[in-house]
């Protein structure tokens, strides 16, 4: 994949903020308090629509009016969304590389379609009014195998679950101009609790959901 920024200490820096949010959030997972501040001056935000945020103080949100948008991260650890589920003779929980373009895709378009709605333009090479923005799939769960690998498939059948399943994320916002970090967030996001026919179109449909509320709390942040 070519680089998106010519600086390789900024796309490493932006990688490890992610590291950092990831680490934030696993502390909050397990029950733990997380810091008040981080050690590259970021500060937590108690009351964030997100689950965890930090940000660095002063920064001015709306000075951003344009946005470089990364290819959502789907790691190698992240592709089993089983979460310890049993499963039959030959059905899957691991997702192959169809599945995960088909996450990056719902990421990319509904990321673009909500901050574009907002008045925000895309572009590939960070200008002064650019937010970088960069994210990372950190845990997956299906609620049901895989559609393509069940029992059932073949024969049309329907299996039904209690919600699709969940998805934990973490970003890291960056300035264009200076390259530096200036915000890091993480989140998790359930399916419907009501019981539902569950199957490729509908789990898509959970996803493009928590990608809708991620990018609708980076607008309100950006507008506010």
């Amino acid at each position: 994949m070519r680089p998106l920024f010519r600086n390789g200490l900024f796309t490493l820096s932006l990688a490890a903020a992610i590291g950092l949010a990831a680490l934030a959030y696993s502390v909050v997972a397990d029950s733990a308090s997380p810091p008040d501040k981080l050690a590259n001056g970021l500060e937590r935000v108690p009351e964030a629509k997100t689950k965890l945020a930090y940000v660095m103080p002063g920064t001015n949100w709306s000075k951003y009016k344009t946005i470089a948008l990364r290819p959502l991260e789907v790691p190698a650890e992240a592709r089993d969304a089983s979460a310890g589920q049993t499963r039959r003779l030959r059905e899957s929980y691991m997702l192959g590389d169809k599945e995960v373009a088909a996450l990056q895709d719902a990421y990319n378009k509904t990321m673009r379609d909500i901050l574009g709605s907002a008045g925000f333009t895309f572009v590939d090479t960070p200008k002064d009014d650019t937010l970088v923005v960069a994210a990372r799939i950190l845990k997956l769960r299906l609620a049901a195998p895989l559609e393509r690998t069940r029992q059932s498939y073949a024969g049309r059948g329907r299996t039904y679950s209690r919600g699709g399943g969940a998805m934990s994320i973490a970003a890291a916002l960056a300035d264009g101009q200076t390259n530096v970090v200036v915000a890091e967030v993480a989140d998790h996001s359930y399916g419907s609790n009501m019981w539902q026919i569950n199957n490729r179109v509908t789990n898509m449909a959970d996803a493009r959901q928590a990608f809708a509320k991620w990018a609708r709390a980076l607008r309100d942040t950006l507008k506010s």
